[in-house]
């Protein structure tokens, strides 16, 4: 029987070439997924959803007959996908939600009220590091407030005009914890809605010309698109 001599520099070359494409795979995956978003508020002024709020003259909102905040699940997607792709274009790098666990295995949601959209990540940067292994940490903010632009009246009756806006923030963080990277925008120009405001019995009542789910997050993408074309 005749048996082939093996060149060695063959096998040395193979097991190079083998060591070079598991870098190559181990590279890319750890470029995957490397900005976790671990916290996302998301507040809409009460009075853009209630046509009625009532608070107490000492400043307490009573809730009752107020809406919960809740956004058609479309749009509700629509809303996180554009965060996502927004936190993936300022980073430079792919990005993933990070819904850190309590102590008892469930996830780390916000809880829906009349002025707090529920369902978003709202763990904490140190969760978060122990959750997922990141270069960034990122926490992301939507506010739609109000400012009053016009007002007359007294003490027990006034009318008032109300511009609507929207400022949006993000701020991320490495793995030492510094700020490595933030944001934000504050986007106006909205059409004005009416508010009237009373005393009934010691308790303040508040009117205005509530606006639509839909109209409020047209306001929402407004913001995030001029957050994301603005120059840092």
């Amino acid at each position: 029987m005749i048996f082939e001599k093996i060149d060695n520099s063959k096998i040395v070359d193979m097991k190079n070439f083998i060591c070079l494409i598991f870098l190559l795979v181990s590279v890319q995956l750890l470029a995957q997924g490397n900005a976790g978003i671990y916290k996302v508020k998301w507040f809409v002024d009460k009075r853009l959803t209630n046509r009625f709020v009532f608070e107490n003259t000492d400043g307490v909102i009573r809730n009752n007959g107020l809406n919960r905040l809740e956004i058609p699940e479309n749009l509700y997607d629509s809303v996180l996908l554009e965060i996502k792709n927004i936190v993936e274009k300022e980073l430079q790098t792919d990005a993933m939600f990070i819904y850190s666990l309590n102590g008892k295995g469930k996830q780390l949601r916000t809880n829906a009220t009349s002025e707090r959209v529920g369902g978003l990540p709202r763990g904490s940067k140190r969760k978060a590091m122990k959750t997922e292994y990141k270069e960034y940490y990122v926490k992301f903010k939507i506010h739609v407030g109000l400012n009053k632009t016009f007002g007359i009246g007294n003490e027990f009756a006034s009318y008032n005009r109300l511009k609507p806006y929207v400022r949006v923030k993000m701020k991320a963080y490495g793995i030492d914890r510094r700020v490595k990277f933030r944001k934000r925008k504050r986007t106006g120009g909205f059409d004005s809605i009416s508010s009237l405001e009373y005393n009934l019995g010691g308790v303040k009542v508040t009117n205005t010309d509530a606006l639509s789910i839909n109209e409020i997050l047209d306001m929402v993408f407004n913001g995030l698109v001029n957050f994301e074309n603005k120059i840092k």
